[in-house]
């Protein structure tokens, strides 16, 4: 287990240098929630980066770091929604895009989600857990350094057993602060508004020093050697 801890942690800096170095409300129905979601509280004023996943190339600005194995996300249509799904079977890599964004002018991130199968666990469920670090849905606000090991992270998650509101620091870097956001099955898409600013002071406990530079979302089922799956749709960043 070792092994495989020291292994996700390399990729995971990895992960953090391309950034560096490349250039710079439940609704009760999911099939009918895309106006609401679009026109209501969850909306966004000035917005930098939207993805509706409406289209069959729509993953095109993302680009996928593989961390073990490579998990299939495709774009799905329902009835009235088009989305992204994403399958891990015993597999993890994760979907960036770059962006541009200054934390102190309080940019917010909003999506929705919904998790279909979370990865079968022999331990209880913990955020620092190294042995069983996989969750079936993932996303993360990222704020590259040139120094990759000052750079830093929020990733939010939907947790199987983890009280909504739980947060603390990842296994593999104190520089990536995690906080649940949903926990246990749900049959409807749940939706998410976050203001990054105040997210970042609460978890690092300390006012941002640097900019937003990629988001990024992944399913992972690879330390469990299990599968997870999971959908996320309607991805805006921008500020209020």
């Amino acid at each position: 287990m070792k092994k495989i801890f020291f292994v996700k942690l390399i990729l995971w800096i990895l992960f953090f240098v391309i950034l560096v170095i490349a250039p710079f409300a439940v609704i009760k129905n999911r099939y009918i929630t895309v106006d609401l979601f679009r026109k209501g509280r969850f909306d966004i004023k000035d917005v930098i980066k939207y993805f509706p996943f409406s289209a069959a190339n729509s993953l095109r600005e993302w680009e996928e770091k593989v961390l073990k194995g490579r998990v299939v996300y495709t774009i799905e249509k329902g009835d009235q929604l088009s989305y992204v799904r994403a399958v891990s079977q015993k597999t993890a890599s994760a979907l960036y895009c770059k962006v541009k964004l200054d934390i102190n002018k309080r940019p917010v991130i909003r999506w929705k989600w919904r998790v279909d199968k979370f990865p079968e666990r022999k331990l209880p469920e913990s955020i620092e857990s190294k042995k069983e670090e996989d969750f079936a849905a993932r996303v993360y606000v990222m704020m590259p350094a040139a120094f990759f090991t000052k750079s830093k992270a929020i990733e939010y998650i939907w947790s199987e057993t983890l009280e909504k509101g739980t947060s603390g620091q990842s296994g593999y870097s104190k520089n990536i602060k995690v906080l649940v956001l949903e926990k246990g099955t749900s049959d409807d898409w749940q939706f998410e508004k976050r203001d990054i600013y105040e997210d970042f002071v609460k978890l690092f406990g300390e006012k941002p020093r640097l900019k937003i530079g990629a988001i990024a979302f992944m399913t992972d089922a690879d330390s469990t050697e299990t599968s997870a799956d999971a959908v996320y749709d309607e991805i805006k960043i921008g500020y209020e």
